[in-house]
């Protein structure tokens, strides 16, 4: 007898757990089987020949005992096209991750789920990194930023990689690490440290006091932190620490002469911008690559899901997690869900329309560019109230005198 009381939902803010089989709608029951709840209608058939719809989003318990309910498909749906069950194929006997393989779109189409261990799902991880580089032709010197988690964990191997079948000179991949209680702790730059130790990269520790020399600051990151924080909200954390790891990727090839960034954007941080994007009416922004100043951005984990690199390193991931703060924007999280819900029925849905959009936006020449704010690092893409554009523009300035930041026209 299954007990899914053993089984506990872990967030950042907290633990959870499932609902019980009885608090299931049909609806739940309908996804649990692959299928869409929006394409049935549910109805009550009490017995005399009569029937009535009732909500989706009843449960069992809703109907009397002495009815039966009947979920109807209102399209022409070929049902062979979704077989009941999905089909094994285990490549290990202690599997860490599954992978899925469905042809909706072809009569007879198996659909099977691949388990594979550790080992083999890091062969393929790491091989598609490194195919990734060489597609892109990524030149050394380069920097990559690598934060302790299973992502840029991943990116560090398929590097490894990369840089050895082209016989590449190491010592011309620098890695950094920053650290900024408590959006970033001391303890993930640890575990990035060891993960680099051993393939002749270089690897950078950039404390408070190191990114304020690196960027020019007058004052200090924490400071910049607490102001951001004060102004805008503690939900801003995650909007900020993506701002300050670009500002300090392009400031170390600077320093280098590099002109690449590497950076551990997994699939479904890139579909959550594309929908972003999509959703608010805008050109979505260049992926796998964007060019950010003088610096290009590249993202070797953009099609890969962001539960494949965790089971690279497992416990990696969890510590990190861990670590987290209880901190997100309303909005962020919801696009986040949603960037994850498009695969939970369909799997490679993602994908398919990632891929869809890249290509369209390369033939249209319809990328987002992003614009240089004159005397500044800072990008832009042109959206937002302007007023509150010079605003944040000036609370920045505050913290980086070699800034030219002039007075807005007063007109």
């Amino acid at each position: 007898m299954s007990n899914w009381e053993r089984v506990t939902l872990l967030f950042a803010n907290g633990a959870r757990t499932l609902a019980q089989k009885d608090a299931l709608s049909f609806a739940d029951l309908l996804r649990a089987n692959r299928f869409p709840p929006s394409m049935f209608q549910a109805y009550e058939v009490p017995g005399d020949g009569s029937l009535r719809p009732v909500p989706i989003s009843h449960t069992l318990d809703a109907i009397p005992e002495t009815s039966n309910v009947i979920l109807q498909c209102m399209r022409n749906t070929d049902t062979d096209l979704i077989p009941p069950a999905l089909t094994t194929f285990a490549h290990t006997d202690r599997p860490v991750a599954a992978m899925y393989d469905l042809k909706y779109a072809e009569k007879d189409a198996l659909h099977g789920v691949h388990l594979v261990d550790d080992d083999q799902l890091r062969e393929m991880v790491f091989d598609k990194i490194a195919d990734f580089l060489h597609e892109h032709r990524v030149e050394v010197p380069l920097v990559a930023g690598i934060s302790g988690g299973g992502d840029s964990s991943s990116i560090v191997q398929g590097l490894r990689r990369y840089v050895t079948a082209r016989d590449l000179p190491a010592d011309q991949v620098l890695c950094f690490t920053v650290v900024l209680d408590p959006l970033w702790r001391g303890s993930a730059a640890e575990r990035a440290r060891k993960l680099c130790e051993g393939h002749g990269f270089g690897h950078r520790v950039l404390h408070p006091e190191d990114i304020a020399a690196l960027l020019g600051m007058s004052t200090t990151p924490q400071a910049l932190w607490s102001e951001i924080r004060s102004t805008y909200g503690p939900d801003s954390s995650h909007f900020f620490g993506t701002w300050l790891l670009n500002l300090v990727g392009r400031a170390l090839n600077k320093e280098i002469g590099g002109s690449s960034l590497l950076m551990g954007y997994n699939r479904e941080d890139v579909m959550a911008e594309l929908l972003f994007c999509l959703m608010n009416g805008r050109r979505p922004l260049p992926y796998p690559k964007r060019r950010t100043g003088e610096v290009d951005c590249f993202m070797p984990v953009w099609d890969v899901p962001k539960v494949l690199l965790d089971s690279c390193y497992p416990q990696v991931s969890e510590v990190n997690y861990s670590e987290r703060i209880d901190s997100t924007a309303p909005r962020r999280s919801s696009i986040y869900y949603q960037a994850h819900a498009l695969d939970a029925i369909v799997p490679q849905m993602s994908l398919s329309l990632m891929a869809g959009v890249r290509t369209l936006m390369d033939s249209l020449n319809g990328w987002e560019e992003l614009e240089t704010v004159d005397g500044t690092p800072l990008l832009h893409t042109g959206h937002g109230n302007s007023e509150d554009r010079a605003a944040l523009v000036k609370l920045l300035a505050r913290h980086f005198p070699d800034w030219s930041v002039s007075e807005p026209d007063p007109q």
